[in-house]
């Protein structure tokens, strides 16, 4: 991946909702498509690492410390995985990827907001500014998006997006294409893979899938390899 990968033009935003699929059997065979490589499992598991650094602060830890080490422990789980699967790591003015063998996709990790992980009345976005690599990138993805010719425009970029919620005390995190940038964030999307949330209980993780428009929400007991 080199810069000319990503070249910045000055769309109009999308108005909109993404493309959202919620129920967790059309996720993995979505997944599936994007490469054989991509589980929700393996996914989960990022996020759990993640999860378990931000229970390793205390109150003597920097106040930014908790989002740090997940941030990173997030990352460096998905890229280790991955690594595994022959995906490459690659950095790009400190914009850390995980790029397929074939190209084809590449994976970066992000927090969002709090409309994150679940199908509302407003897509997420991100939490953090974002700078030129990432317009590059959405960018690009947004003429693969128009033109339908994602094979032949270079490497699609999926975001690993979660957001951690204080008060619920879960994580909820999805991976979606993005599409839209503005105001140094990234605002829409083209589609977006609702993966379930993730409750902080080191004891007892369980995955909560997301049910659009219903009081209730679903307990399901994770899979063989959803948990470490």
């Amino acid at each position: 991946m080199s810069n000319s990968d990503f070249q910045l033009v000055s769309p109009e935003p999308f108005n909109q909702l993404a493309k959202t699929i919620v129920d967790q059997d059309e996720v993995r065979a979505r997944l599936l498509q994007l490469h054989s490589d991509l589980t929700p499992e393996l996914l989960s598991k990022a996020i759990l690492k993640g999860l378990s650094a931000r229970n390793e602060t205390t109150r003597a830890s920097a106040p930014t410390a908790a989002g740090g080490k997940q941030w990173f422990d997030t990352l460096d789980e998905l890229r280790n995985l991955l690594l595994e699967k022959q995906w490459n790591p690659h950095d790009q003015r400190n914009c850390p990827f995980a790029i397929a063998p074939d190209r084809s996709i590449s994976i970066v990790v992000m927090t969002g907001n709090a409309e994150t992980g679940k199908q509302g009345l407003e897509d997420p976005s991100t939490a953090a500014d974002k700078g030129a690599v990432a317009e590059g990138y959405v960018s690009a993805n947004r003429q693969h998006k128009l033109f339908s010719q994602a094979q032949e425009q270079g490497t699609q970029v999926w975001a690993l997006l979660y957001h951690y919620d204080k008060t619920l005390k879960e994580v909820r995190y999805e991976l979606s294409l993005p599409t839209d940038f503005s105001k140094k964030k990234i605002t829409g999307w083209g589609e977006r893979l609702i993966l379930g949330s993730i409750p902080n209980s080191p004891t007892d993780f369980t995955i909560r899938q997301d049910v659009p428009n219903a009081p209730a929400t679903v307990e399901v007991q994770p899979k063989t390899g959803t948990s470490n």
